[in-house]
């Protein structure tokens, strides 16, 4: 057998030693494509010929035309002349595998009349075809670049579906006056890979799915109607640097559209607008390409352009036949009002081309902002102010549609997000459609602008993928197509390389492409500083922002991903932020992530349904991953949002509003002071208002910031800031005899306290088993300790549930000492003590008075040491279904929790049990309200109070905790009773990451201190 040859094998190994060529005898022939056979520290793969572009990366495209800015604001493109909307319904054919896909249909006389239909934009499995498989960091096919038809595991879904390809038709009619054009085909967006077809002539092919695609097809046009076909394979080598934590969707999904163009036009423009030293002036440069697709020569044409009322006009060169030019003008603005994120202003502009006779050819209207965005030492500057970046991530996730987002879901994004007070956002991980980023420059939010390049799959800055020269081109388009297409949007402050990808030459190349735009863009990246503007790091703890912030000197810190909002998360918020503020050389911020990434899937397993809304019908259920019967999956965890796929706010949602907020309060001797927490907003930029209120002698002011005028986002009066102020402490109520007499006490097996309306049943171990209110009993189950609460997703994945497991059945597995029964001036008491299997000794008082009112009193003392924490320290009870209405003093009216209850005021409030509640979409610990002075649980006719002898923790819902361990909400036991947890504390829901870091110690409850805490329950019919 021959030693391959140097074409057939590449060598990837650095200082290899010398080895006996005999042990290196294979037969290049017989090894699979893409084979990595190991001697040693020597690795070889096979090079065999590469049969398709999908999976070749030196193939980025074919016959596509260069990447180019936005040309006209995406609001106004249907008022444009030049654009053809193609999105509509198209002819479809979903293939399993590439072999299996219909050859030819690409040809004029191809029937394709009984294909189904297929909305697009839109990806195929949202609408039935094929599998949405959501995986984190994995390849969901077998990793071996370039290919992605390997043979995996028989359980995965690429198992039987290799590479699914879907192959599109529609038709469009061209008239004379579009022939005597210029016709460009553009593609929003298309994943993974694309050839393109029209009237039977192959146009060209593309991959870099994030990104635009455009192909010149004036000459296989004719008049009349037109074919255009489109064969989209799931998968192509692009997909290795597209290896997001996302669902891994596909199809045609952004807009499809034809732009009749005149022949000479322009190509690209780029309009920059830079303040002097002192912002009194604004240097504004419009560049513009322009090119000559016609027959002859153009000359005399002129260019056009319109800003602050003024035009500004200049001649173009004489362009030859194919050639292109480039044209500037120059303005100055005087005085310039500046684009800042509190502060979005705009200048309108327009572009117009005017053709040797005076008419204008073409026009285009956008907009610009004035800005400077630098890092001044370690110190993040906009407009030569120290900005605090208050951030989050966002994928772009559609319910419905999957990755296609419609307008009005951008509109209530980007709303949603300036009312919660974030100012940042970072399209994780790629470029998100055009009119995103209109609405950041109108509405006002800092945009860090994402390349479509992730290779986790390989590892967190891996160097497979970052040091192969064979990927270098596929890196620096991914760099090049952004910022083409985005460097005109005043919004964006930071471009980045990607996420969580490749280290080396390769992300250099990137960093060097980005800086040849325009010096002043600042690069960022994750996986290495050395390709970043700033210092970044990912799920750090506050103490290490605060230590490792201080360690960096030469650049500004970020902490690009923090706060992990899966599930019931976000505790520890303001930790966070108290460092973050203190420190000039921490620019700020950016929670993981803004929605959850939850598919609408029919509970009976149907089709799932199209349609941009947003909204859960009653037979559907948010779906994750496994879901769908994808292997392999990640299950839940695209389920971290701020808001619900739908946009509803989670919980945690306010307590981002309240700690991101821009002016904070403080009282100093009874006075309200205002301070601005950024440097870009006045204190008076907003009305003020305060609320007083008096219950049971707790004496609290609200005081509030609002918009004084209407906003894209909000309307005047909307509250941008608030705080709350306890000013004369609550009067918690003193247990009382409401007669001389005691009630008698009557012994059986148990003991029944006789009252006025009833009776109340304690049992020989000490439970209270029954109240009796005019001979019924609320109960469905004992009053009895009760230490154990479910996890949520940050404690399941941190081991919470084993290191707390000895309190599991502490309550149940109690041992009773003694039960005494006694009584004095009106009052009978029954005092039980017991020892608890984790080493302490526990003690319950109950005082009853004549009318059955009821006061518990328990008291903790360990008597070892070593006692592992408390899940929570209280008492459990469950009553009869029909007590679904809720009633309580205390904070909300959201769910919160010891280390997340900022911004959730104390507070009158009322709602029916299910809004007490929370339904995360993996079900968990949900629906705790802090600080609870008293709560009313009623029925018709019936009521049940519960007042703290100081503030307490509760939480209420219809099933048991032992039915939360299954994947969704629906699949829930909902009991016929209410399940009441009485606590005097209960553990925090951490807030770091999902895996690993645990709650902060000063939101835990320590089993080596002692604890003792007292309610009254008192029933009324």
């Amino acid at each position: 057998m021959p030693v391959p040859s140097a074409d057939q094998l590449r060598w990837q190994t650095q200082n290899y030693a010398p080895f006996d060529a005999k042990v290196l005898r294979l037969d290049a022939d017989k090894l699979a494509s893409g084979e990595r056979i190991k001697f040693g520290d020597i690795e070889i793969l096979s090079e065999k010929k590469v049969e398709h572009d999908w999976e070749n990366p030196a193939v980025l495209g074919i016959n596509k035309l260069p990447y180019h800015s936005t040309l006209q604001l995406p609001s106004l493109e249907k008022e444009c002349k030049e654009i053809v909307s193609l999105d509509g319904q198209w002819h479809f054919c979903w293939s399993p595998n590439p072999n299996e896909r219909p050859k030819g249909f690409e040809a004029a006389d191809y029937d394709v009349s009984q294909w189904d239909k297929i909305a697009v934009p839109g990806n195929w499995q949202t609408q039935g075809y094929g599998t949405p498989i959501y995986i984190n960091i994995n390849y969901p096919f077998v990793r071996n670049r370039p290919y992605v038809t390997q043979e995996p595991p028989r359980d995965w879904t690429a198992y039987a579906r290799r590479n699914p390809v879907g192959s599109y038709v529609t038709f469009f009619n061209a008239t004379d006056e579009m022939l005597s054009q210029n016709v460009i085909l553009h593609f929003g967006g298309v994943k993974s890979a694309m050839y393109v077809w029209v009237n039977g002539k192959k146009v060209g092919y593309s991959q870099n799915s994030m990104s635009p695609a455009e192909f010149d097809i004036t000459k296989y046009l004719h008049k009349g109607e037109n074919r255009l076909a489109v064969e989209v394979y799931r998968w192509s080598d692009g997909s290795y640097l597209e290896d997001q934590d996302m669902w891994r969707l596909s199809g045609i999904f952004r807009s499809v559209q034809l732009w009749v163009r005149p022949l000479v036009h322009i190509a690209d423009y780029r309009v920059k607008a830079e303040p002097n030293a002192d912002y009194s002036k604004a240097s504004v440069t419009a560049y513009m390409k322009i090119c000559n697709m016609g027959g002859k020569t153009s000359k005399d044409m002129r260019i056009r352009l319109n800003i602050d009322g003024k035009n500004i006009e200049g001649r173009v060169k004489d362009i030859a036949i194919g050639d292109t030019i480039s044209a500037s003008l120059e303005y100055t603005i005087d005085n310039p009002r500046l684009w800042s994120a509190a502060k979005p202003n705009l200048y309108p502009f327009s572009i117009e081309l005017i053709d040797n006779k005076g008419n204008v050819s073409e026009h285009f209207d956008y907009h610009l902002g004035v800005k400077r965005v630098e890092c001044v030492g370690e110190v993040f500057k906009v407009n030569g102010k120290n900005v605090k970046l208050r951030g989050v991530n966002r994928h772009d996730h559609h319910p419905r549609t999957g990755r296609y987002v419609d307008d009005a879901t951008y509109e209530k994004d980007i709303a949603l997000m300036k009312q919660a007070n974030i100012n940042f956002l970072r399209t994780s991980h790629y470029p998100d459609r055009e009119y995103l980023y209109e609405l950041c420059d109108r509405y006002g939010m800092y945009v860090m602008d994402e390349a479509n390049q992730e290779s986790h799959g390989y590892g967190y800055a891996n160097k497979d993928m970052g040091e192969d020269p064979a990927w270098k081109e596929a890196h620096v388009d991914r760099a090049t197509s952004l910022v083409e297409r985005d460097k005109n949007h005043p919004c964006v402050i930071l471009w980045s390389l990607g996420n969580e990808g490749g280290i080396g030459p390769n992300i250099q190349a990137m960093y060097d492409k980005v800086k040849s735009f325009d010096s002043s863009f600042l690069p960022f990246y994750d996986c290495h500083p050395r390709y970043s503007s700033l210092y970044d790091e990912g799920y750090p703890t506050p103490k290490m922002i605060k230590e490792n912030a201080a360690k960096v000197k030469d650049k500004p810190y970020i902490a690009r991903e923090y706060a992990h909002a899966m599930g019931n998360s976000m505790g520890n918020f303001k930790e966070y932020w108290d460092v973050i503020y203190a420190d000039s050389s921490i620019a700020g911020a950016a929670i993981w992530d803004w929605v959850d990434q939850g598919l609408a899937k029919p509970k009976d397993g149907g089709k799932m349904r199209l349609s941009s809304s947003l909204e859960l019908m009653d037979d559907e259920f948010w779906a994750y991953g496994g879901d769908f019967g994808d292997r392999p999956n990640d299950g839940n965890f695209c389920i971290n949002g701020l808001v619900a796929s739908d946009r509803t706010p989670h919980p945690h949602y306010y307590v981002v509003k309240h700690v991101y907020q821009p002016i904070h309060f403080s009282m100093i001797d009874g006075k309200i002071i205002k301070k601005s927490m950024d440097p870009t907003v006045d204190v008076e930029d907003f009305d003020y208002a305060t609320d007083t209120t008096i219950v049971s002698n707790e004496k609290t002011i609200i005081v509030k910031a609002m918009l004084k005028d209407d906003t894209p986002w909000a309307k005047k009066g909307f509250v941008v800031a608030s705080e709350q102020f306890v000013v004369e402490p609550y009067s918690f109520p003193v247990f009382a005899a409401t007669s001389r007499k005691a009630p008698k006490v009557k012994k059986r097996e148990d003991y029944e306290v006789l009252t006025e309306k009833g009776s109340v049943v304690i049992d020989d171990k000490g439970a209270i088993t029954e109240i009796n209110v005019n001979g019924r009993n609320i109960l469905k189950t004992p009053l009895e300790p009760y230490f154990w609460k479910p996890e949520n997703d940050n404690q399941e994945k941190a081991g919470f549930a084993k290191r707390v497991a000895p309190w599991e059945k502490v309550g149940e597995n109690r041992q009773l000492k003694s039960i005494k029964v006694s009584s004095s001036k009106g009052i009978t008491f029954i005092k039980c003590a017991y020892t608890l299997p984790v080493g302490a000794d526990y003690e319950l008082c109950y005082s009853i008075n004549s009318v059955g009112d009821i006061k518990v009193e328990a008291d903790y003392r360990p008597t070892q040491a070593d006692i592992p924490l408390i899940p929570k320290f209280g008492m459990r009870m469950r009553l009869t279904s029909d007590f679904d209405k809720v009633e309580y003093y205390g904070r909300g009216p959201w769910e919160n929790y010891p280390d997340r209850k900022l911004g959730y005021d104390i507070g009158h409030y009322t709602m029916p049990l299910a809004d007490f509640q929370v339904d995360y979409v993996r079900p968990q610990d949900n629906g705790n309200r802090c600080d609870v002075r008293w709560l009313t649980l009623s029925s018709d006719g019936c009521s049940m109070r519960i007042d703290g002898g100081q503030p307490l923790c509760i939480r209420a819902w219809d099933y048991g905790e032992e039915n939360l361990n299954v994947r969704h909400p629906h699949e829930l036991k909902r009991g016929d009773f209410v399940n009441l947890n009485i606590d005097l504390n209960i553990h925090g829901v951490g807030g770091a990451d999902t895996w690993g870091k645990r709650t902060l110690p000063e939101y835990t409850i320590d089993g080596n201190q002692s604890h003792h805490y007292s309610f009254v329950i008192s029933v009324e019919q």
